[in-house]
This record gives structure tokens, sequence and C-alpha cells, in this order.
């Protein structure tokens, strides 16, 4: 039997309404997770045509606040950066809570923590971990990119793999071209997300960052949150900071959007943590869907 359940658009790393990275969040709150079928969440990812929709449940994990089912159109995620940012707006929107500093999220990855602050949502990574790559993988991702790259390629897995590397700077990084067919094969045959490819703003903290994954079916993220985490695992990898770093990244002007990332890393009593924030608008509101 079929029933209908609330739904929002909200639109992720932007005050202005569609210049960020839009995400689809199907409130299933009141229904049973168990009676519905995985497929029947996919069907909805593949009809919205979004890089991810999610759907909010209540969560198993009674340290939750609620538990997120993330999508694109062709799999299920363990994690996302975005959709964690505007499944949490909504979450908020949907409940009606006000004044609370922390939410958790209960996701395939685990338990993310939330902070609310001055209108902005963060995340704190749960998995940041860098591998070294071979030489052949690479040659081979090398060879996707126009601009040639001043650091050495790095995997950062976040929950989905990002090859991440830097170019000269975010001109460089604006201006490349990309053999979207190339990068296509290659993640497919190592089994990695993508590429993250970033160049810094010359006398600034700031960096232009630009994410593909056309194997997932994301040619390019418009904004993407999982990405400015590998990005900062990276630069940690790189930069050896001994102190707490904060910089902003700025995405999607090749795609026509602005979206605005605020990224720390911060060193605290022997521990690195990385956080990555920005600000949510709801542009579809009081929705409904049939599940």
């Amino acid at each position: 039997m079929s029933r209908t359940v609330p739904f929002k658009q909200v639109d992720v790393f932007t005050s202005t309404p569609y210049k960020g990275n839009p995400v689809a969040i199907v409130n299933c709150w009141d229904l049973d997770e168990s009676t519905i079928e995985q497929s029947t969440l996919q069907s909805i990812a593949v009809w919205t045509n979004l890089s991810e929709t999610t759907f909010l449940f209540k969560p198993t994990n009674e340290k939750c606040d609620y538990k997120v089912r993330i999508f694109t159109p062709k799999a299920e995620l363990e994690f996302a950066g975005h959709p964690t940012l505007g499944t949490c707006h909504a979450y908020l929107e949907f409940s009606g809570r006000k004044n609370v500093e922390k939410i958790y999220q209960e996701c395939a990855l685990g338990a993310v923590e939330l902070t609310i602050k001055d209108k902005k949502l963060s995340f704190k990574g749960v998995k940041t971990d860098v591998v070294s790559i071979s030489s052949d993988l690479t040659q081979e991702y090398t060879k996707c990119v126009t601009a040639p790259l001043v650091t050495e390629p790095i995997l950062a897995e976040v929950g989905p793999h990002w090859v991440v590397a830097l170019v000269e700077d975010n001109k460089t990084c604006f201006d490349m071209e990309i053999d979207y067919e190339l990068m296509t094969k290659v993640a497919a045959k190592h089994g990695t997300t993508g590429m993250i490819i970033a160049g810094k703003f010359p006398d600034s903290e700031k960096y232009e960052m630009r994410a593909f994954a056309p194997a997932a079916g994301v040619v390019e993220d418009p904004v993407c949150g999982s990405g400015a985490l590998a990005l900062a695992r990276y630069l940690q990898e790189v930069k050896k900071f001994d102190s707490s770093y904060e910089f902003e990244i700025s995405q999607g002007g090749r795609l026509g959007r602005q979206g605005e990332i605020k990224a720390a890393i911060t060193h605290s009593e022997g521990s690195i943590g990385y956080h990555i924030g920005g600000q949510c608008i709801s542009v579809v509101n009081n929705g409904e869907f049939l599940i």
C-alpha cells in the first residue's frame, strides 16, 4: 500500500537559493524502515536525478538523533558531506528543534557529530584515512586532467575514496579540462570514487576545488562536502600542520554555482580533527513523496 511522506529539497553550502548543491530529503520518520525495500529507495533517487537523495528514519543508535540513508542515482553510500548537512538542516525543520548546538547523525559509516553555530552547520569527519597509491594509479589519474599536478596524488578514504592532488593555483583549477571517459575507466578499475583537484588563491587561505566522480554517475559535483573533507586531510598530510588551521573553499563556478565551504583542521591534546561546514537553505518545502 502506497503512503505519502514529507519531502524537502535543500541547497547546501550557500545562503543564496540555487547557488549551492541540492539534496532531496524524504522524511520516513513515521515508517518502519524494515518494511521499505531498498529498490524503492533507489528508484526514488534515480527519479529525483540529483547527485544524492537521503531518507530520514528514527535512529537505531540511542546516542543519535536520527538515522539517514544516502543514495546516488546508482548506489547507496556509507557517507556523503553535503547530504549530511542538508539532512541535518531538514531534520531540524521537520522536528521543530531549536537552540541546539550538537546533533548526532547515524549513517552506515557510524555516528557523525554536527555542530550548529551562527546559522551554519558543520560535521566532523569520522573516517579520515590516507593511503599512498601506486605509480601506475598516479600516472593513470594524472592523464585524466589537462593541468600539471604540483603535489603527489594520495588516496583519502573519508567514506568515499577520493584521489586528491593540487595544481598551481585557483585559476589553473578553474580552467582545467577533464577526460571524463578515461577517469570513469580508471576509477572503476581501481575501485575509487574519483578525483579532487584544488588550487590555492594567491595570498589567501582559500582554495578553488573541483570534484569529479563520473564512475558514480556524478560527472562533476557542484559543491562536495566529502571532497572538502578529503582535501583537508590531504593538506594535513602534505603540509604537516602542527597547530589548528582554518581555510575556505570555493566550488561550482564552472557549473554556474557559488558554493562556499568552511574547513578547519583542529589540533587538540594529540588528536587531529577535520571539520567541514557551511550554510543551508530549504528551497522546496511542504512537498510529499509517494513511497
